[in-house]
């Protein structure tokens, strides 16, 4: 079937989605500068890499109450509640100075923002057919990353002039995508109230011998995937490229996936799912060893095509993999759960491996490429039959 008429089976409430998560991820202005913002405030690396690691460890709390929002409550009620109350947590950040008040911001905001993710992919599952999903995704990414593409490079030159207007504008942008999402978002499926506590899916999981070796997997990448928004942020500026050529580095990713994804995955739609997953992990984690041969304009480039590739090959046929284990009743809590391997890679990314950037950066990128080789022995171990 060609490629337009796949996307015209689409249902539109799926469209809806898209649409919003474009607005939502166009305004995801503060955490690719968070870092930064906290340095320039007088604060050092390291306790720039802590109040980091805060929101990642909000990410904790989110995973386990939005996935049971989204089984129990719905998948719009959780997004709109995530969205609405995050923006005003983004509004109390932009006025904290010292690290240890912007960790405690980071952590609620985290806490509450990442909520309402399980409910968003768990809702894609919904409105999407298993043999659509690999597109479904991949069209959500496109979404993502049109905005991702778009919001740094904007975003770079707002913080040029002032860092709050990152703060407003991604306040603004999540106000929106809550309002959306409770007015023209369904709410999915909902499981029984006796059904949907995590006691029912922590059974489930643990038996589910490929979805956990999943999870050890995104531990690993959520460790190299905070990278490009702590360490390499920070790297570019000591390299001594000005904040307009940071975000428009890091928006290279986003116009990347927005021409090639889609199309890439659906000329490996026929490839093994694992050995597509594995490829993309190495590519991710390895992309980090070029550093050891250069620091210039030309290096940072090449590293992130080379990641981005990595990232097209993995990621979309990865949450699609992901939705092949999960039981229909327990798909927020899947997701949930799941999202608990990257609160874990990423708050170990920041709290660790921004210290660890301060002292020796070489060290920084060979564990990163170490932590790859490790996610791709995983997840080629795992047995699955019909993974296609």
């Amino acid at each position: 079937m060609p490629l337009f008429s796949q996307l015209q089976v689409l249902p539109r409430s799926f469209w809806v989605l898209v649409g919003a998560t474009f607005v939502n991820r166009f305004g995801v202005f503060v955490v690719p500068f968070l870092t930064l913002f906290i340095t320039r405030n007088g604060n050092t690396a390291a306790q720039a890499g802590w109040a980091a690691a805060s929101y990642s460890l909000g990410g904790f709390l989110a995973a386990y109450i939005g996935g049971w929002m989204a089984d129990r409550l719905g998948r719009n009620v959780t997004m709109a509640v995530a969205s609405l109350a995050g923006s005003v947590c983004m509004l109390a950040m932009s006025q904290a100075v010292d690290w240890r008040m912007l960790a405690l911001l980071a952590f609620i905001t985290g806490a509450i923002t990442e909520a309402g993710h399980p409910a968003s992919a768990a809702l894609v599952q919904d409105l999407v057919p298993p043999e659509h999903r690999v597109l479904g995704y991949a069209v959500q990414r496109f979404a993502v990353n049109l905005g991702w593409s778009l919001g740094p490079a904007t975003a770079g030159f707002l913080a040029e002039h002032s860092f709050f207007w990152l703060f407003a504008v991604d306040a603004a942008t999540s106000a929106v995508f809550g309002i959306i999402a409770w007015l023209w978002l369904p709410a999915g499926t909902r499981t029984a109230r006796e059904q949907a506590g995590w006691g029912h899916a922590w059974q489930s999981i643990r038996r589910n011998h490929a979805f956990l070796a999943l999870f050890g997997a995104c531990v690993c990448l959520a460790w190299c995937f905070r990278l490009t928004n702590t360490a390499l942020p920070l790297h570019l500026e000591r390299s001594g490229l000005p904040l307009h050529l940071t975000g428009m580095i890091l928006a290279l990713n986003g116009v990347m996936i927005c021409l090639f994804e889609v199309p890439l995955a659906m000329g490996l739609r026929q490839w093994p799912v694992r050995r597509v997953l594995a490829l993309g992990y190495m590519l991710m984690a390895g992309s980090y060893l070029i550093f050891f041969a250069s620091n210039t304009l030309t290096a940072f480039v090449v590293m992130m095509t080379v990641f981005t590739v990595g990232e097209m090959c993995a990621f979309s046929r990865q949450q699609a993999y992901a939705a092949s284990l999960s039981p229909e009743d327990m798909r927020g809590r899947y997701v949930g759960f799941l999202s608990l391997a990257w609160c874990a890679g990423n708050t170990a990314s920041s709290a660790l491996g921004m210290p660890l950037y301060d002292h020796h950066p070489g060290m920084l990128w060979a564990v990163s490429a170490a932590l790859g080789v490790v996610a791709v022995l995983l997840i080629l171990s795992s047995q699955k039959a019909g993974e296609r």
